[in-house]
């Protein structure tokens, strides 16, 4: 059984998404109502966890933060907010995946396996340690060692910047990337994946305006630099 924590106020949209998913038979659902319901659970083990940003007692936000000190499972926002400032905001604070509401539930379904299928794959054995001019890239351990020390990478984070290290110099755009990380074709939403990309760059370069190692190329996509050659 898949365990899911849902934390949703709505009444409505919880018994929608709770009846589709324990339609499945599949899926465990815990639903909390409020913050503090969610805080009673999270010292539960779960594989998912869906979450609304705008609960009667707490931040959304604020909760994602607390919850990803308990939890390394995936983080799936669900909101109405669909402005791309909170999108990132969602996403900085440990979010892995942001769906806008009102959406279609096989949607739902569809991004829950595909961020179970990112989070559950493990890393290639014999790329245990990526290195490059200006950091490694500890996969046991999920984070970046640069001179000045180690810097701790999300999961999603992780799963970005190892493909992209073992296929350097090839270019993705953002629905490619999100297709190959979170192997779902049409459901993804390309803001998810530029918020990752530039959490990924504020760790490993020296200058996030001038990035020397995570680099884009207009028309063509987001490819890594392995020598960090300076434009």
């Amino acid at each position: 059984m898949i365990k899911v924590l849902l934390v949703e106020d709505d009444t409505l949209v919880a018994k929608i998404i709770l009846y589709y998913l324990e339609q499945a038979e599949t899926y465990e659902v815990i639903w909390a109502k409020t913050g503090s319901e969610a805080y009673a659970n999270a010292r539960d083990k779960f594989d998912v966890i869906l979450l609304d940003i705008l609960l009667p007692d707490v931040n959304g936000l604020d909760l994602c933060s607390r919850l990803t000190e308990w939890h390394d499972c995936p983080i799936i926002f669900i909101s109405c907010l669909d402005c791309s400032d909170t999108i990132v905001q969602a996403l900085e604070r440990g979010g892995d995946d942001f769906i806008v509401k009102p959406f279609d539930n096989k949607i739902l379904e569809a991004r829950i396996k595909a961020n179970l299928r990112r989070a559950n794959k493990s890393p290639n054995k014999a790329n245990n340690i990526l290195a490059c001019t200006g950091f490694k890239l500890d996969a046991n351990r999920h984070i970046v060692v640069k001179n000045e020390g180690e810097l701790k990478l999300s999961s999603t984070e992780f799963k970005i910047l190892s493909f992209l290290m073992q296929n350097p110099g090839q270019y993705y755009t953002p629905k490619e990337l999100y297709y190959k990380i979170w192997g779902a074709k049409s459901y993804g939403d390309p803001r998810t994946v530029i918020v990752h990309i530039h959490n990924i760059r504020n760790k490993i370069e020296e200058d996030v305006n001038n990035p020397r190692f995570l680099k884009m190329e207009w028309g063509q996509g987001y490819y890594f630099d392995p020598k960090g050659k300076a434009n």
